[in-house]
């Protein structure tokens, strides 16, 4: 048979009856486990005594007949404490009231301590530099922070693409809603139009406590930073651009450096050779002056002699020997082609003398009108032992090509440096393509012509080994040189080109490539528009 007393005092829960008055008639054995107080101690006394002062409104006893009430309360317990009760109230007709009282303090204490960590995570949301919230599929919107507020304003009510983006219907493309298809986060930058601030948001797939899908997304605040890599690169460009601009200024130093120490030098050269010219000059003049005297004397003592030998045709024995012994038959006949031998001998003295002197116009600055074919032949006398014969090598044929050109303003010498270089730098490819035998009838091809009535084109061809078109594109670059060390000091095809086109407004052009030769094309204007 079912005993309600042993149910009643065994129970752990805490079982009562208080009276119309509100003092407790009955308690079970667990009210000492649940408050630790002996029932016998609280019987008589109120049992509103015990509840928590800020308790008291909402949990008065039950005064109507029938009447069910449950509310969860702080009761005090022996030691001074109190704990949280489950109360259970039912009123029975004579008025008493039956009431049951679980303890849920552990359970309270753990929705407290539950509450706490996530207010303390509510606190730390609210106090990111980064908006947050949680997006459903419905498009509404879920927890958000208070910047969230404060960058888009309250959200309460409103959906998603109303709250953040101002619009009527969903967004075209959103990469949020890529979340819940891809199950994968993704990370974009959106620009606020409104304010043109810049965010960087992080999306992360989230299922909440019933397992529904959401998204996490987290939006912080990049302008300060874009501005700031902006400004980087800006900077990073500037100083980019300085920094090309002190290399470029420190190669026109040494360009520069390096072009008045070759002008220097060939200032030098010039007035060297035009001193060697105008002292070898003098004494050839006397000499080439003398020798059509000296020939018309000899010719006039010769005749004498001839005539002293058809007078007396038998000269005394003494005579007769002298005349054997300086072989005067054999001078009679070499004196003629000995003078004529001089006559030519000082002729191309003189001729050497005066393109020592046509090319020494190194140092001339002012602009005048010359004979082009003049300064090439100049520049040719000048190379011409370079252009012999040698051990290694045949000698380098000169095939000359000369149109009819009128008179070509120019600054004259530096023209003659230019006809040098590049001359010269056909002779070292020669050279160097017979020494490898790869050339066996060098030649060097000078051609001249009259473009229109306003320029004409010097062409210096060369039957070498070329050159590809790694060389060709710097070929004028400054210090540039596929000579050995100490062979040359790429200086003379950058100089030559400046002169060309700086100097002459002209152009210099090169066409080649490997095992075809090279051709080095000049252009100038007849005229030269700062002479005018």
């Amino acid at each position: 048979m079912f005993d309600l007393a042993d149910f009643f005092n065994l129970s752990s829960d805490l079982f009562c009856i208080i009276g119309q008055d509100g003092c407790y008639k009955q308690l079970n054995p667990a009210c000492e486990l649940v408050l630790g107080r002996k029932a016998e101690n609280l019987i008589g006394h109120p049992w509103s005594a015990l509840v928590h002062p800020e308790d008291i409104t909402a949990t008065q006893l039950p005064t109507e007949p029938q009447q069910k009430l449950r509310w969860d309360n702080r009761y005090l317990h022996k030691d001074g404490s109190y704990r949280w009760l489950s109360w259970s109230l039912s009123t029975s007709d004579n008025g008493l009231i039956y009431a049951v009282a679980k303890d849920i303090n552990q359970q309270m204490r753990q929705i407290e301590a539950f509450q706490t960590e996530r207010q303390s995570l509510y606190n730390l949301l609210n106090q990111l530099p980064a908006f947050l919230y949680l997006q459903p599929k419905d498009y509404g919107m879920g927890f958000y922070n208070q910047r969230f507020r404060e960058v888009f304003g309250d959200p309460t009510g409103k959906r998603c693409y109303e709250a953040i983006a101002g619009l009527k219907q969903p967004c075209p493309v959103c990469p949020t809603f890529r979340v819940f298809d891809t199950n994968a986060p993704q990370l974009w930058e959106w620009i606020d139009h409104k304010t043109g601030n810049v965010y960087q948001i992080y999306d992360y797939p989230f299922l909440d406590m019933n397992g529904e899908s959401m998204v996490v997304e987290m939006g912080l605040d990049i302008t300060a930073v874009k501005k700031a890599e902006t400004a980087l690169r800006q900077r990073e460009k500037e100083l980019i651009q300085k920094n090309q601009q002190l290399e470029e200024t420190l190669q026109q130093l040494k360009q520069t450096q390096a072009q008045l120490i070759q002008s220097e030098k060939m200032s030098s050269l010039g007035q060297l050779v035009a001193g060697v010219a105008h002292e070898i000059n003098n004494p050839i003049n006397f000499i080439s002056g003398n020798i059509s005297h000296t020939k018309e004397y000899v010719q006039e003592l010769l005749g004498l002699l001839q005539l002293y030998q058809e007078q007396y045709p038998q000269p005394t024995p003494m005579i007769q020997k002298a005349m054997v012994a300086i072989e005067l038959e054999f001078i009679t006949e070499d004196l003629d082609k000995m003078l004529d031998s001089m006559k030519i001998g000082s002729d191309r003295i003189r001729d050497i003398v005066l393109s020592l002197r046509n090319f020494s116009r190194l140092d001339e600055a002012a602009i005048k009108a010359v004979d082009i074919h003049s300064g090439i032949d100049s520049t040719l006398m000048i190379l011409q032992n370079r252009l012999k014969a040698k051990p290694e090598y045949p000698p380098i044929q000169i095939i000359k090509q000369y149109g009819q050109l009128p008179l070509v303003e120019c600054y004259v010498g530096q023209l003659n440096q230019v006809f040098l270089n590049i001359i010269t730098n056909a002779i070292d490819a020669l050279e160097k393509s017979c020494i490898s035998s790869q050339c066996a009838h060098p030649q060097i091809t000078i051609s001249t012509k009259l473009l229109n009535s306003d320029w004409i084109t010097i062409e210096i061809a060369d039957n070498g080994p070329g050159m590809s078109p790694e060389i060709q594109q710097r070929l004028f670059d400054p210090f540039f040189t596929t000579k050995p060390v100490g062979k040359g000091t790429g200086l003379g095809m950058s100089i030559s080109y400046q002169i060309i086109k700086e100097k002459h407004q002209g152009s210099l052009r090169c066409i080649s490539s490997p095992a075809a030769g090279a051709k080095l094309i000049i252009e100038i204007p007849i005229l030269q528009l700062n002479s005018v």
